[in-house]
């Protein structure tokens, strides 16, 4: 009997145990279930967010892939008029190529080689274009728009020429130029401000003289190129004398030049302009 109520006592307390044991396991597990789907849920919204940041990846890439396309077709644009403008550049150089200049009349010609071989120093002629080429260091001071006076002489003679009978067609082109130099003289910068100002004030120089050797100004022509046509490559250190010139170009006279009249002689000597200080070479 005693054996047996302690069997029964022993099952009693067996049981108890394994019913805590179960309660412990079952709270335990409960919890990681709600961990997890509290887990779950974090990675489903994060999911979500991702997911709409690809959308928008994915519509961005689709914005800059049509910009994409739209800047291929301004390329194919614009390659296509690069084309049309080297196709024009290499007509006009055709026909810049094939360009003939008329050869002055034989008595022209020759007043002005015989000028010009008496003026060696200072004029350079070239009878194939009609173009006497006055060098700008032996015509001008440094830094300067005044004709110097041999120069003046030799434009004057010009003058002489191109209002004699056989001259009277002709129009003068006169385009001066430049080094690649600045202007380093501070006066002569507040003057002309660019070599191309220089230039053009050079060539306005010498219309005047011829102006007032009698040429009338319906026949002449001035333009100022600085530094943009040189003659020779500009030397690295300082300036390139053979760019540094005034050209003087003859051209057959426009129907409203008034050409086929010479301009009557001044009938008094004009004024010398001031002499000025002098400035480094341009």
């Amino acid at each position: 009997m005693t054996n047996t109520l302690r069997i029964v006592a022993l099952v009693a307390v067996s049981g108890l145990a394994l019913g805590g044991c179960a309660s412990t396991e079952r709270d335990r597990l409960e919890q990681i279930n709600q961990t997890s789907a509290a887990r779950i849920e974090q990675l489903n919204q994060e999911n979500q967010a991702l997911q709409l940041a690809l959308q928008r990846k994915d519509s961005r890439i689709a914005e800059l892939e049509g910009d994409v396309r739209g800047l291929q077709g301004v390329r194919t644009d614009l390659q296509r008029q690069i084309g049309d403008v080297r196709s024009q550049q290499a007509s006009i150089a055709d026909q810049l190529g094939n360009l003939r200049f008329a050869a002055l009349d034989p008595e022209t010609d020759r007043a002005i080689q015989q000028l010009a071989a008496q003026h060696q120093d200072i004029i350079r002629y070239d009878p194939a274009r009609g173009m006497l080429q006055f060098t700008s260091d032996l015509t001008f001071d440094s830094g300067s728009d005044v004709v110097r006076p041999a120069a003046r002489d030799g434009l004057q003679a010009l003058a002489r020429i191109l209002n004699g009978s056989s001259a009277s067609g002709y129009d003068l082109r006169i385009v001066g130029h430049t080094d690649n130099q600045p202007i380093s003289s501070a006066a002569t910068r507040q003057k002309f401000g660019t070599n191309r100002h220089l230039s053009a004030y050079r060539a306005i120089a010498v219309e005047e003289v011829l102006r007032q050797a009698g040429m009338s100004p319906t026949r002449l022509e001035i333009a100022g190129w600085g530094e943009f046509r040189p003659l020779v490559p500009n030397a690295a250190r300082g300036g390139t004398a053979q760019n540094r010139r005034v050209e003087i170009f003859v051209v057959p006279g426009s129907p409203s030049s008034g050409a086929v009249e010479s301009a009557p002689a001044p009938t008094e000597p004009a004024a010398q302009p001031a002499s000025r200080p002098e400035m480094p070479m341009k």
